[in-house]
């Protein structure tokens, strides 16, 4: 069942180019962080030849910033990576619900549950593998290969939450990549809370892809993260059992 269902997954995301480009993005973003946004070295020359005199007495205030900035971009892309993989599939069940194709396994002896549960196996798989493979291209913010697979395992639960939100709150298809806006834009914007105080930072607390970010800040300064993913992972667990069964009764 798994097999087949990847294997229709897969001629429809080849079928349909924006399918395929939602799922290489997050290589492309990794690629835009490695080329195209200055290091910390590469900020230390180009303020070397703006500015006369010795540069000594700002190297703490460049490495600084260069951390600061490294941080937020890879807050960003490990919030955002299980999103837009979330956002291929939630299309995808849209456009299935539109034409029905849903509405057929309500007399098939299949369990919708499992069904749903099925399809979902793939994206994770794909959330977790693109994750994986496009931190370290992105050349920021070195992690031990540990780490960056604990965070990409916790991230991976964020996609249901995605799927679900979008199959849920769209009515059709263009209704879909509105709603694909709102749910990316949701899991990128807590990367905010790194410049926020420790009140302000309790907005951020009810969004999962927040712990997520949390525990990339804690890794990278060599402490415990294990906290801030076991809150990322009860949270869409939540979030996904509350959408699904909103879905289902929809459905029915």
């Amino acid at each position: 069942m798994f097999a087949a269902l990847a294997l229709s997954d897969a001629r429809n995301i080849a079928r349909d180019g924006l399918l395929g480009f939602l799922i290489l993005l997050p290589l492309g973003v990794a690629l835009i962080f490695r080329f195209l946004i200055p290091s910390e070295a590469q900020l230390e020359r180009m303020v070397e030849s703006n500015l006369p005199g010795d540069l000594a007495a700002y190297q703490s205030l460049f490495s600084v910033i260069a951390a600061g900035l490294d941080e937020v971009l890879m807050a960003i892309f490990v919030g955002m990576s299980p999103g837009l993989i979330g956002a291929v599939y939630g299309l995808m069940l849209v456009d299935e619900r539109d034409q029905r194709t849903l509405a057929v396994l309500r007399v098939m002896p299949i369990n919708f549950a499992r069904y749903l549960a099925a399809r979902l196996v793939t994206p994770c798989g794909l959330s977790l593998a693109v994750t994986i493979a496009a931190y370290p291209l992105c050349g920021r913010l070195p992690l031990p290969a540990l780490d960056i697979v604990a965070i990409a395992v916790a991230g991976t639960s964020t996609v249901p939450t995605a799927v679900l939100a979008i199959v849920t709150f769209a009515s059709n298809k263009v209704g879909a990549l509105a709603m694909m806006r709102v749910v990316n834009g949701a899991l990128a914007l807590p990367f905010l809370a790194y410049f926020a105080s420790p009140v302000q930072e309790l907005l951020a607390w009810p969004v999962p892809s927040f712990w997520q970010m949390k525990a990339l800040w804690l890794a990278s300064q060599g402490q415990a993260y294990v906290w801030p993913l076991a809150c990322t992972l009860a949270l869409n667990m939540v979030f996904s059992a509350w959408l699904f069964r909103r879905f289902n009764r929809r459905r029915e």
